[in-house]
C-alpha cells in the first residue's frame, strides 16, 4: 500500500471515454453510488497485466456481488482488438480509455512514472516472469508497455468519495497483493463487518495462499515472451 494517497478531488474530475459509443464522462461517477475498485492497466497485452486482471476477476462474485464494489480497468491505449480481447479473455468486466493518462499520472504522484526496457534486467522482474509462466497466462508485445499502472480502491460518498486504498506499480509485474485489496474493498463495503463477509474473505483468501485461483487460459493462443523478448 502506497503511503501518500492522491486527493479524491484530482481523481473526479478526470475524463474517461466510453469505448462502446466514445462518449466522455467524469470518472466520480464510477463511485458515486457505489465503493469501487480501479484497476490501472499498464498494457492490455501484457502478459503480467493479464495475469493481475484475472486473479482480481476471479474474486468478481465476492468484491462486486457481495461487497458492493463496482470493478473497473482504465487503459490508456485502444489498439485494435487489444482491449477488447483483454476484457473478453481476462478482465470480464468494464474497461474505460483515459486518453490524457491522468490516471497513470495520478497514481504516480502527478507524475507518469516509467519503467522501460532495462526494467527486464532486475531479479523481481525475472521472479515475476517466472511465475507468470506457470500460470499459463500468455500476452503479445503489442502497445507501450512503459507507463506504470496500479489499483485504486476508492470509498463513494456524499462529499465525492475518498481513497481508501491505492498501490503504485514499481516494475513489471508489481501487483497489490490480494489480501490488501480484499481487506480495503471490506473497509469500503456497505457490508462491512457482516459475518458472511468475513468468511467469504477468509476463504478467497485461503485461495491466495494456496494458489488455487484458476489462471490458465485455454483459448490463450498469443504469443508468449522469452528470454529474448519484452514482456513488458
Amino acid at each position: 500500500m502506497d503511503t501518500k494517497i492522491t486527493p479524491i478531488d484530482t481523481l473526479r474530475n478526470i475524463t474517461l471515454t466510453e469505448l462502446k459509443d466514445n462518449s466522455n464522462f467524469k470518472a466520480g461517477k464510477i463511485w458515486e453510488n457505489a465503493p469501487a475498485l480501479i484497476l490501472v492497466v499498464r498494457r492490455p497485452g501484457c502478459q503480467l497485466c493479464r495475469e493481475e486482471s484475472v486473479r482480481i476477476s476471479s474474486l468478481r462474485e465476492l468484491i462486486s456481488g457481495k461487497m458492493g464494489l463496482n470493478m473497473v480497468a482504465i487503459v490508456h491505449e485502444n489498439l485494435n482488438n487489444e482491449v477488447e480481447d483483454f476484457n473478453q479473455g481476462f478482465w470480464k468486466g468494464t474497461v474505460y480509455f483515459d486518453k490524457e493518462k491522468a490516471f497513470f499520472s495520478a497514481i504516480g504522484g502527478g507524475k507518469i512514472q516509467y519503467a522501460g526496457l532495462t526494467n527486464i534486467l532486475k531479479p523481481t522482474v525475472w521472479y515475476n516472469i517466472w511465475s507468470n509462466y506457470k500460470t499459463g497466462v500468455t500476452g503479445n508485445l503489442k502497445g507501450d508497455g512503459t507507463v506504470l499502472g496500479g489499483t485504486y480502491i476508492i470509498k463513494s460518498g456524499t462529499e465525492g468519495g475518498k481513497v481508501i486504498y491505492q498501490y503504485r506499480e514499481k516494475v513489471w509485474g508489481d501487483h497489490a497483493p490480494l489480501e490488501e485489496v480484499l481487506k480495503a474493498c471490506e473497509q469500503v463495503s456497505p457490508k462491512n463487518g457482516e459475518a458472511s463477509i468475513q468468511s467469504d474473505i477468509k476463504a478467497a483468501l485461503e485461495k491466495v495462499k494456496s494458489e488455487s485461483l484458476l489462471l490458465k487460459e485455454d483459448d490463450a493462443t498469443s504469443k508468449t515472451c522469452n528470454s529474448q523478448e519484452s514482456c513488458g
